[in-house]
């Protein structure tokens, strides 16, 4: 067996031990993705590595510490492989394999490989909007639904599930007023949060939004402190006492969404590169 990138072996030799040997000897399937770990997936960890030192710095900068934020890598159209490495990369680092979908069927695609393969803290979240005729297959895939938009959608999704276990959500919020968007506006969102959170088999972790679409960096930060107000004012009612998550920034604008308290930032292209 021969490794094919010297990137390769470096990545696996400067992994942590407790990471090194189950990686190793989880299966022959990662064998199998080791020795076809060309450059095109190398670029990966070296993205995952300095989108993580860009956290750190940003963290700092803003007094906070880089290990109450979380990095969530968005698959999109994305292969499996190219899925397991980003997962592997977060790993590595120390993270949990934070891994998000737009469509139930790419995750149906997907998931079951990712579960079967050798990441050991893989969570699989669904971060695209959910059509009510998906929610059966979404909720045997996802571990957690980070795009609940509607009172409605919540009662569909409570329907379906087990009331003795509870599926962490968030809300999406529509913090920017974009008719293109997706979300519940500002002035429900805490009415919406309070109704879904007495719903059973649904547990509220938190609140999610998009960025305003400009290049008006002012905008895009009020658009993410609008969410950090709601949040703020959620988690003084018992019943969602858990809604602690702020799922904000991209790829384009995590930086000012560190800034304003985000505990999670959803990175695609700048782990994968630019889709071809």
């Amino acid at each position: 067996m021969v490794f094919r990138s010297a990137g390769t072996l470096y990545f696996i030799f400067s992994m942590p031990y407790h990471i090194t040997l189950p990686c190793f000897f989880h299966s022959f399937f990662f064998l199998l993705i080791l020795v076809n770990m060309t450059p095109n997936f190398a670029h990966i960890y070296q993205n995952v590595s300095e989108v993580l030192d860009k956290i750190q710095a940003c963290a700092e900068m803003n007094h906070r510490h880089a290990a109450e934020i979380e990095l969530e890598i968005a698959i999109k159209t994305r292969s499996a492989t190219e899925a397991l490495h980003a997962g592997l990369a977060l790993e590595a680092s120390g993270r949990r394999a934070l891994l998000a979908h737009n469509r139930v069927q790419e995750a149906q695609a997907t998931t079951p490989i990712l579960r079967d393969g050798p990441l050991s803290s893989f969570h699989s979240v669904l971060i695209g909007n959910l059509q009510r005729n998906k929610i059966n297959a979404a909720v045997r895939v996802f571990d957690e639904i980070e795009s609940v938009d509607s009172l409605a959608l919540a009662r569909a999704l409570s329907q379906r599930l087990d009331p003795t276990e509870q599926l962490p959500i968030m809300l999406q919020v529509n913090t920017s007023r974009e008719l293109s968007k997706s979300g519940l506006v500002p002035e429900v969102a805490l009415e919406t949060a309070l109704e879904i959170a007495d719903l059973p088999g649904l547990l509220v972790t938190g609140f999610m939004t998009i960025g305003a679409h400009t290049t008006d960096q002012a905008l895009i930060g009020k658009s993410f402190a609008n969410l950090r107000a709601i949040r703020d004012e959620a988690i003084k009612h018992p019943s969602l006492k858990k809604a602690i998550n702020l799922s904000m920034g991209m790829s384009s604008d995590f930086e000012l969404a560190i800034a304003e308290g985000s505990t999670r930032i959803r990175i695609g292209n700048a782990v994968f590169g630019p889709r071809l």
